[in-house]
Protein backbone atom coordinates (compact mmCIF):
# COMPACT_ATOMS: atom_id res chain seq x y z
CA UNK A 1 0.00 0.00 0.00
CA UNK A 2 1.45 3.57 -0.77
CA UNK A 3 1.46 6.58 1.21
CA UNK A 4 -1.47 7.90 -0.78
CA UNK A 5 -3.59 5.06 -0.56
CA UNK A 6 -7.24 5.94 0.59
CA UNK A 7 -7.86 4.24 4.00
CA UNK A 8 -10.45 1.55 3.30
CA UNK A 9 -13.96 2.64 5.10
CA UNK A 10 -15.14 1.31 8.02
CA UNK A 11 -18.51 1.71 9.53
CA UNK A 12 -19.95 0.37 12.60
CA UNK A 13 -23.56 0.17 14.49
CA UNK A 14 -23.49 1.95 17.84
CA UNK A 15 -26.19 0.15 19.78
CA UNK A 16 -25.33 2.27 22.64
CA UNK A 17 -26.86 5.54 21.21
CA UNK A 18 -30.74 6.91 21.22
CA UNK A 19 -32.18 9.58 19.84
CA UNK A 20 -34.45 12.23 20.86
CA UNK A 21 -36.15 14.14 18.28
CA UNK A 22 -37.16 17.82 18.84
CA UNK A 23 -38.95 19.76 16.15
CA UNK A 24 -41.70 22.63 16.19
CA UNK A 25 -41.96 26.27 15.26
CA UNK A 26 -39.68 27.70 18.35
CA UNK A 27 -37.34 24.16 18.39
CA UNK A 28 -34.32 26.60 18.05
CA UNK A 29 -35.11 29.14 21.01
CA UNK A 30 -36.05 25.92 23.72
CA UNK A 31 -32.34 24.03 22.55
CA UNK A 32 -30.69 27.28 22.81
CA UNK A 33 -32.13 28.02 26.23
CA UNK A 34 -30.95 24.54 27.85
CA UNK A 35 -28.21 23.43 26.21
CA UNK A 36 -24.28 24.33 26.29
CA UNK A 37 -23.42 24.47 22.53
CA UNK A 38 -24.83 26.99 20.16
CA UNK A 39 -27.37 25.41 18.35
CA UNK A 40 -29.01 28.90 16.20
CA UNK A 41 -25.23 28.88 14.15
CA UNK A 42 -25.64 25.05 14.04
CA UNK A 43 -25.98 24.55 9.80
CA UNK A 44 -28.51 22.19 8.56
CA UNK A 45 -27.08 18.80 8.06
CA UNK A 46 -24.46 19.36 10.32
CA UNK A 47 -23.64 18.27 14.31
CA UNK A 48 -22.22 19.38 16.98
CA UNK A 49 -21.21 18.24 20.35
CA UNK A 50 -23.25 19.75 23.65
CA UNK A 51 -24.65 18.89 26.61
CA UNK A 52 -27.51 19.24 29.14
CA UNK A 53 -26.40 20.64 32.33
CA UNK A 54 -27.86 21.08 36.45
CA UNK A 55 -28.04 24.57 37.34
CA UNK A 56 -24.92 24.08 39.54
CA UNK A 57 -23.37 23.47 35.66
CA UNK A 58 -22.77 19.54 36.29
CA UNK A 59 -23.05 17.25 33.25
CA UNK A 60 -26.77 15.50 33.05
CA UNK A 61 -26.23 13.95 29.58
CA UNK A 62 -23.65 14.86 26.48
CA UNK A 63 -24.99 14.52 23.12
CA UNK A 64 -24.43 15.54 19.27
CA UNK A 65 -27.18 18.03 18.02
CA UNK A 66 -27.97 16.78 14.43
CA UNK A 67 -29.76 19.52 12.87
CA UNK A 68 -32.20 18.89 9.75
CA UNK A 69 -34.31 20.68 7.89
CA UNK A 70 -37.43 20.29 10.04
CA UNK A 71 -35.62 20.21 13.61
CA UNK A 72 -33.11 18.76 15.51
CA UNK A 73 -32.14 15.08 16.69
CA UNK A 74 -30.49 14.51 20.33
CA UNK A 75 -28.03 11.50 19.90
CA UNK A 76 -27.06 10.24 23.71
CA UNK A 77 -26.30 7.47 25.35
CA UNK A 78 -28.94 4.98 25.74
CA UNK A 79 -28.68 4.85 29.18
CA UNK A 80 -29.13 8.51 29.80
CA UNK A 81 -32.04 9.16 27.28
CA UNK A 82 -35.20 8.55 29.41
CA UNK A 83 -33.59 11.05 32.18
CA UNK A 84 -33.01 13.76 28.79
CA UNK A 85 -36.36 13.31 27.87
CA UNK A 86 -38.30 13.99 30.82
CA UNK A 87 -36.36 16.88 31.32
CA UNK A 88 -36.86 18.39 28.38
CA UNK A 89 -40.57 17.58 28.41
CA UNK A 90 -40.09 19.19 31.60
CA UNK A 91 -38.88 22.42 30.31
CA UNK A 92 -41.21 22.65 27.65
CA UNK A 93 -44.04 23.58 29.60
CA UNK A 94 -46.79 24.51 26.66
CA UNK A 95 -44.14 26.16 24.06
CA UNK A 96 -45.25 24.51 20.37
CA UNK A 97 -42.21 22.05 21.01
CA UNK A 98 -42.29 18.04 20.05
CA UNK A 99 -40.26 15.83 21.21
CA UNK A 100 -40.30 12.11 20.70
CA UNK A 101 -38.32 9.10 21.18
CA UNK A 102 -37.26 7.69 18.03
CA UNK A 103 -36.53 4.48 18.51
CA UNK A 104 -37.14 3.27 15.26
CA UNK A 105 -33.93 5.08 14.43
CA UNK A 106 -30.56 3.93 15.09
CA UNK A 107 -26.75 5.62 14.92
CA UNK A 108 -23.89 4.78 12.62
CA UNK A 109 -20.31 5.74 12.77
CA UNK A 110 -17.60 5.45 10.24
CA UNK A 111 -13.99 6.75 9.47
CA UNK A 112 -11.96 6.15 6.29
CA UNK A 113 -13.05 6.09 3.08
CA UNK A 114 -15.81 8.77 1.59
CA UNK A 115 -19.08 9.52 4.02
CA UNK A 116 -22.66 8.65 2.67
CA UNK A 117 -25.39 11.18 1.47
CA UNK A 118 -27.25 11.61 4.85
CA UNK A 119 -24.23 11.64 7.45
CA UNK A 120 -22.74 14.40 8.97
CA UNK A 121 -19.19 15.25 9.97
CA UNK A 122 -18.08 14.32 13.69
CA UNK A 123 -16.40 18.19 14.18
CA UNK A 124 -14.97 17.07 17.39
CA UNK A 125 -11.88 14.79 15.78
CA UNK A 126 -11.05 14.22 12.48
CA UNK A 127 -10.31 10.94 13.66
CA UNK A 128 -14.09 10.06 14.48
CA UNK A 129 -15.09 10.38 10.76
CA UNK A 130 -19.09 10.71 9.92
CA UNK A 131 -21.91 10.43 11.67
CA UNK A 132 -25.39 8.97 10.25
CA UNK A 133 -28.88 8.72 11.65
CA UNK A 134 -30.98 6.32 9.91
CA UNK A 135 -34.13 3.72 10.47
CA UNK A 136 -33.22 0.62 12.23
CA UNK A 137 -32.29 -2.54 9.96
CA UNK A 138 -30.86 -0.21 7.43
CA UNK A 139 -27.34 0.52 6.73
CA UNK A 140 -25.80 3.99 5.61
CA UNK A 141 -25.93 4.45 1.82
CA UNK A 142 -23.70 2.83 -0.35
CA UNK A 143 -22.66 0.54 2.70
CA UNK A 144 -22.35 -2.94 2.82
CA UNK A 145 -21.72 -5.66 5.16
CA UNK A 146 -17.53 -5.62 4.13
CA UNK A 147 -17.07 -2.42 5.55
CA UNK A 148 -18.68 -3.71 9.09
CA UNK A 149 -15.81 -3.41 11.85
CA UNK A 150 -15.89 -3.80 15.47
CA UNK A 151 -17.49 -0.43 17.45
CA UNK A 152 -14.50 -0.89 20.17
CA UNK A 153 -12.21 0.10 16.91
CA UNK A 154 -13.85 3.61 16.30
CA UNK A 155 -13.74 3.78 20.29
CA UNK A 156 -10.28 3.17 20.17
CA UNK A 157 -9.88 5.94 17.90
CA UNK A 158 -12.03 8.52 20.03
CA UNK A 159 -10.09 7.75 23.50
CA UNK A 160 -6.42 8.38 22.14
CA UNK A 161 -8.00 11.42 20.11
CA UNK A 162 -8.65 12.43 23.92
CA UNK A 163 -12.89 12.89 23.06
CA UNK A 164 -14.99 12.26 26.21
CA UNK A 165 -18.57 10.65 25.11
CA UNK A 166 -21.13 9.16 27.55
CA UNK A 167 -21.62 8.54 31.45
CA UNK A 168 -18.67 6.55 32.04
CA UNK A 169 -16.42 9.43 30.88
CA UNK A 170 -18.77 12.25 32.13
CA UNK A 171 -20.26 10.83 35.48
CA UNK A 172 -23.67 12.18 35.92
CA UNK A 173 -24.19 14.97 37.51
CA UNK A 174 -20.62 14.79 38.47
CA UNK A 175 -18.60 16.14 35.42
CA UNK A 176 -17.67 19.37 34.62
CA UNK A 177 -17.82 20.40 30.95
CA UNK A 178 -14.12 22.22 31.38
CA UNK A 179 -12.70 19.62 33.30
CA UNK A 180 -13.43 17.32 30.46
CA UNK A 181 -11.82 19.33 28.08
CA UNK A 182 -15.37 19.90 26.06
CA UNK A 183 -14.85 23.72 25.86
CA UNK A 184 -12.10 23.40 23.44
CA UNK A 185 -14.23 20.51 21.32
CA UNK A 186 -17.31 22.97 20.73
CA UNK A 187 -19.34 21.99 23.11
CA UNK A 188 -19.73 25.32 24.60
CA UNK A 189 -20.15 28.46 23.43
CA UNK A 190 -19.45 31.26 25.84
CA UNK A 191 -21.06 33.69 23.70
CA UNK A 192 -24.19 32.37 23.72
CA UNK A 193 -25.88 34.02 26.21
CA UNK A 194 -27.76 31.93 29.07
CA UNK A 195 -28.68 28.55 29.62
CA UNK A 196 -28.67 26.17 32.55
CA UNK A 197 -25.55 26.16 34.43
CA UNK A 198 -24.01 28.54 32.57
CA UNK A 199 -23.31 30.82 35.14
CA UNK A 200 -20.91 28.29 36.71
CA UNK A 201 -19.40 27.26 33.39
CA UNK A 202 -18.86 30.65 32.47
CA UNK A 203 -16.84 31.66 36.04
CA UNK A 204 -15.07 28.69 35.65
CA UNK A 205 -13.92 29.69 32.40
CA UNK A 206 -13.34 33.27 33.30
CA UNK A 207 -11.22 32.45 36.41
CA UNK A 208 -9.24 29.78 35.47
CA UNK A 209 -10.73 27.54 38.03
CA UNK A 210 -9.95 24.21 36.42
CA UNK A 211 -8.46 21.51 38.16
CA UNK A 212 -8.31 18.35 36.66
CA UNK A 213 -8.35 17.57 32.89
CA UNK A 214 -9.45 14.80 31.16
CA UNK A 215 -6.60 12.79 29.56
CA UNK A 216 -5.44 9.66 27.51
CA UNK A 217 -3.17 7.12 28.62
CA UNK A 218 -1.60 4.11 26.65
CA UNK A 219 -0.66 0.85 27.79
CA UNK A 220 1.97 -1.32 25.33
CA UNK A 221 1.92 -5.00 25.36
CA UNK A 222 -0.79 -7.10 26.38
CA UNK A 223 -1.66 -5.75 29.77
CA UNK A 224 -5.27 -5.78 30.60
CA UNK A 225 -7.30 -2.37 31.85
CA UNK A 226 -10.25 -2.12 32.71
CA UNK A 227 -13.12 1.22 33.80
CA UNK A 228 -11.91 1.15 37.54
CA UNK A 229 -8.38 0.40 37.36
CA UNK A 230 -5.50 2.69 39.56
CA UNK A 231 -3.67 4.64 38.09
CA UNK A 232 -0.39 5.37 40.17
CA UNK A 233 3.21 7.17 40.43
CA UNK A 234 5.13 5.56 42.48
CA UNK A 235 2.79 5.83 46.19
CA UNK A 236 0.89 7.98 45.34
CA UNK A 237 -2.52 7.55 42.91
CA UNK A 238 -3.47 9.84 40.34
CA UNK A 239 -6.79 8.14 39.32
CA UNK A 240 -8.60 5.38 37.61
CA UNK A 241 -9.25 4.60 34.66
CA UNK A 242 -12.95 5.57 32.60
CA UNK A 243 -13.34 4.50 29.27
CA UNK A 244 -10.63 2.08 27.46
CA UNK A 245 -10.75 0.39 24.13
CA UNK A 246 -7.98 -2.20 23.21
CA UNK A 247 -5.48 -0.51 19.77
CA UNK A 248 -3.21 -2.93 17.80
CA UNK A 249 -0.17 -2.48 20.26
CA UNK A 250 -1.80 -2.37 23.33
CA UNK A 251 -4.72 -0.41 25.25
CA UNK A 252 -5.43 3.10 25.32
CA UNK A 253 -7.91 4.75 28.16
CA UNK A 254 -8.87 8.30 29.72
CA UNK A 255 -8.18 9.04 33.10
CA UNK A 256 -9.44 12.24 35.17
CA UNK A 257 -6.54 13.48 36.65
CA UNK A 258 -5.13 16.69 38.12
CA UNK A 259 -3.71 19.36 36.13
CA UNK A 260 -0.72 19.82 38.15
CA UNK A 261 -0.15 15.93 38.36
CA UNK A 262 -0.36 16.59 34.10
CA UNK A 263 2.06 19.41 34.16
CA UNK A 264 4.29 17.07 35.92
CA UNK A 265 3.80 13.91 33.51
CA UNK A 266 4.66 15.77 30.47
CA UNK A 267 8.00 16.19 32.22
CA UNK A 268 8.72 12.87 33.41
CA UNK A 269 6.31 9.87 32.77
CA UNK A 270 8.67 6.95 33.29
CA UNK A 271 6.95 5.66 36.99
CA UNK A 272 3.77 6.16 35.50
CA UNK A 273 1.16 2.83 35.46
CA UNK A 274 -1.98 1.44 35.53
CA UNK A 275 -2.64 -1.83 37.24
CA UNK A 276 1.52 -2.50 37.64
CA UNK A 277 1.75 -2.12 33.84
CA UNK A 278 4.25 0.83 32.58
CA UNK A 279 1.73 3.37 31.18
CA UNK A 280 2.40 6.62 29.48
CA UNK A 281 0.87 9.90 28.72
CA UNK A 282 -0.60 10.36 25.34
CA UNK A 283 -2.13 13.80 24.86
CA UNK A 284 -3.52 15.35 21.64
CA UNK A 285 -2.10 18.35 19.90
CA UNK A 286 -5.50 19.95 20.65
CA UNK A 287 -5.41 19.61 24.26
CA UNK A 288 -2.09 21.80 24.55
CA UNK A 289 -1.17 24.00 25.66
CA UNK A 290 -3.11 22.23 29.19
CA UNK A 291 -4.25 25.17 30.90
CA UNK A 292 -2.57 26.62 34.28
CA UNK A 293 -3.85 24.65 36.95
CA UNK A 294 -5.92 27.02 39.66
CA UNK A 295 -4.34 28.52 42.71
CA UNK A 296 -6.09 25.93 44.94
CA UNK A 297 -4.56 22.94 43.22
CA UNK A 298 -0.93 23.83 43.12
CA UNK A 299 0.30 20.10 43.32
Amino acid sequence: MTGNATPAPCIALDETRRVIRVAGSEAEDFLQSLVTANVETLPVEACRPGALLTPQGRILADMMIHRSADGFLLECDATRADDLFARLRRYRLRRPIDLVLQDDECVWVGWGGDAPDGARSDPRHADLGWRWIGPKGKMPPAANADDMAPLDQWHARRIAAGVPQGPVDLVPERALMLEAGLDRLGAVDFEKGCYVGQEVTARTHYRGLVKRRLAPLRVDGMAMIQSGSAITEGDSSLGNVLSHAATGDGMVCLAAMKLSDLHRLMQDDSALRIDAAPARLALPDWMLPLPQPARTDAG
